[in-house]
């Protein structure tokens, strides 16, 4: 993806962040656009990809649904674009079963980093509960697998 491409996707996450958040306010913590944008940034293009869209991504966040401390996301996003980049630049990360079991670990990443930073530095945030955490994770997974392929075989086609 380039990164006309990629800024292109983060405003689609924004748009769906947004229309989840109208929609259905009490849902919105299940799906995260945002991660997904991140993850695959690191996987097609490496770890300083995957870094830059998930600065940008987390940037997005902290503003538009921001919390207490802004960059916080931004700083977990990062971390997780650098994580995900390394590990598709060193392992064979391109079928559906290692995308999907990425796309997990990622959400799961995420959620855990977020809270850990957050208790480090003082500031209050929701707990997710097990089974809140596996549905965002099992959610994110089967969205960003779909997305995935999807995207994949667009731009195989258009290539």
């Amino acid at each position: 993806m380039s990164p006309f491409g990629t800024a292109v996707a983060l405003a689609l996450a924004l748009l769906v962040q947004t229309a989840l958040g109208r929609l259905a306010p009490g849902q919105v913590a299940i799906l995260d656009p945002f991660l997904l944008v991140v993850v695959y940034s690191g996987l097609t293009r490496g770890e300083l990809h995957g870094m830059l869209a998930g600065t940008m991504a987390g940037w997005i966040q902290d503003i538009q649904f921001g919390g207490p401390v802004s960059g916080l996301s931004a700083l977990t996003k990062l971390l997780l674009g650098f994580g995900v980049g390394a590990a598709g630049s060193r392992f064979l990360l391109v079928g559906p079963g290692p995308r999907l079991l990425v796309l997990v670990t990622a959400s799961l990443a995420d959620a855990l980093l977020l809270e850990r930073l957050a208790a480090m530095l003082g500031v209050p945030v929701a707990e997710l509960t097990l089974h809140a955490l596996l549905t965002r994770a099992a959610v994110n997974a089967l969205v960003g697998a779909l997305l995935f392929h999807l995207l994949d075989k667009r731009l195989r086609t258009s290539a």
